[in-house]
């Protein structure tokens, strides 16, 4: 039996689309001044080509609780949307596959822009816990990040 399923959240922005889709593809390295619960992102790797993944990795909180995870990158910029695959860490622990899915909805005359975060994943074995607190982790973070969108470039010596 497959164990694949997924998790889904629309979140309302404030701040410019095309900011938000900028800093998930090519700055990462501002998560910790943005995110109260990221606490450091090296990139492992970077390519030049376009739409090649990078690798960053993150050092972070999740209900407390001290994390890492590395990540491949798969940018879209037709439909600005970033994934985030889960390659190493505590995730690939707890989970058969794990990606995030960050999808930046522009605007339209009666909507305001969102991002739409989608966990997809599959479980070792059908007792293993469903990612809830990874989801609330994911909106607090989209949430933080427009925040920091809104408040202007803010310069920070946290680890890049």
């Amino acid at each position: 039996m497959v164990l694949r399923r997924k998790l889904s959240a629309e979140i309302e922005i404030k701040s410019r689309p095309e900011n938000y889709f900028k800093l998930m593809k090519e700055e990462l390295y501002h998560l910790p001044n943005a995110v109260s619960d990221i606490h450091g992102v090296e990139v492992h790797e970077v390519t030049s080509k376009p739409m090649a993944p990078s690798s960053p990795g993150l050092i972070l909180l999740v209900n407390g609780k001290k994390e890492t995870s590395k990540e491949r990158l798969e940018i879209d910029e037709a439909s600005w949307s970033v994934t985030m695959v889960a390659v190493d860490g505590d995730i690939p622990e707890r989970y058969k596959s794990f990606r995030v899915i960050y999808k930046i909805v522009p605007a339209t005359i009666h909507e305001p822009p969102t991002v739409k975060a989608t966990i997809v994943y599959e479980k070792y074995k059908e007792a293993d816990a469903d990612p809830r607190k990874e989801m609330e982790f994911n909106v607090t973070m989209v949430e933080e990040i427009d925040k920091h969108l809104l408040a202007g470039p803010v310069i920070s010596n946290k680890a890049k």
